[in-house]
């Protein structure tokens, strides 16, 4: 697998990127809200949020135009994977959950969670876009791998 590959996607203002690299990377700031997931290693971030870490199995957030970086921790590196979410994408979907709301609202306020839960819907969600090939009309596992499960709830 090369170091970083953009995947299909389905969705418009969806990108999904895995990525493997021990490259540490300078302070920069993404357009959109980015999700994800460490699968291996992990890394040191100064975010808009503070100092963090992340390990393996930790899920990773990024609000648009914050100010952060990534360093490796270790020697071998760290792999993750992503779902980078246009505000506009955002916006909708928090417009169709909770009225009153648009996504100027919405952030994320930690930047690192260990929680399984969250991480089992980060893991059906990006399995769900992943799979969908990009000319598919029908994304209707897509949006049903965002709606939990009883057992997931």
């Amino acid at each position: 697998m090369p170091a970083f590959a953009r995947l299909p996607c389905p969705l418009p203002g969806v990108d999904i990127v895995s990525a493997d690299s021990a490259k540490a990377f300078p302070r920069h700031i993404h357009d959109e809200f980015g999700i994800g997931r460490i699968d291996r290693g992990a890394q040191k971030t100064a975010s808009g949020r503070g100092m963090v870490q992340s390990v393996a199995g930790d899920v990773i957030t990024v609000n648009p135009g914050e100010v952060h970086d990534g360093l490796p921790l270790g020697d071998h590196g760290r792999a993750w994977r992503m779902l980078y979410l246009a505000p506009d994408v955002v916006g909708s979907l928090v417009t169709d959950i909770v009225e009153g709301r648009h996504a100027g609202d919405v952030e994320f306020h930690l930047p690192t969670l260990h929680d399984d839960r969250i991480a089992g819907r980060f893991e059906a969600l990006f399995g769900a876009m992943a799979a969908t090939p990009v000319d598919a009309a029908d994304t209707l596992h897509v949006d049903g791998a965002l709606i939990p499960s009883p057992s997931t709830r």
